[in-house]
């Protein structure tokens, strides 16, 4: 984008953003390790204000951080994405949702470093919701259900069913899912 037409963009949305930009402000520390994942990858005003003017995404992230109740006032200035639902007690820093759209997720806790993209559905099932490790990446498509474990160091593949335990460091994909890299060697192995 040409550089004037990107500055001239920023700063009407700044305008719409001013207390977007104090909360952020105020509680920077919830953010930091986010903006790190998302335009710039800076934890700056600039990419702040790049990110929620550009992700939808990110602004439901922001909200989430921010909570319910602090954001319903400012959520109507800049809309978030509305099919995507957050529904966890905590996210562990520098989460990125990219394309998240049609998202639902509902899990006891995700940790630190959770990438996920759209469609995906973390889900209540047998004994309750899943529990998500750290440095967790979740593709197209994917659903997690039941009170299970995903252990750390971990890629769903697209489209992948898991309704059991996955140990740290691998790659499970398929319906039913299956860890095809384990501790990176490949692998067969039924969940």
């Amino acid at each position: 984008m040409n550089p004037v037409t990107q500055a001239i963009l920023l700063s009407a949305s700044t305008l719409r953003m001013l207390p977007h930009i104090a909360l952020f402000l105020i509680h920077r520390d919830k953010f930091s390790d986010d903006l790190l994942k998302v335009q710039d990858c800076r934890d700056s005003v600039l990419n702040f204000i790049k990110a929620c003017t550009r992700e939808k995404a990110f602004r439901n992230l922001f909200y989430y951080r921010m909570g319910e109740y602090r954001s319903v006032f400012i959520s109507w200035l800049l809309p978030p994405e509305g099919t995507m639902h957050i529904w966890c007690p905590s996210i562990g820093p520098g989460a990125h949702f990219e394309h998240s759209y049609a998202t639902y997720l509902n899990a006891r806790s995700i940790g630190r470093d959770f990438y996920c993209l759209q469609l995906v559905t973390l889900g209540n099932g047998n004994n309750g919701a899943p529990v998500i490790g750290d440095n967790v990446r979740i593709m197209t498509g994917a659903t997690v259900f039941g009170g299970i474990s995903v252990g750390n160091n971990v890629t769903i593949g697209a489209n992948t069913v898991v309704n059991k335990d996955v140990p740290d460091n691998c790659v499970v994909v398929g319906n039913p899912a299956r860890i095809v890299k384990l501790n990176g060697e490949r692998v067969d192995i039924k969940l």
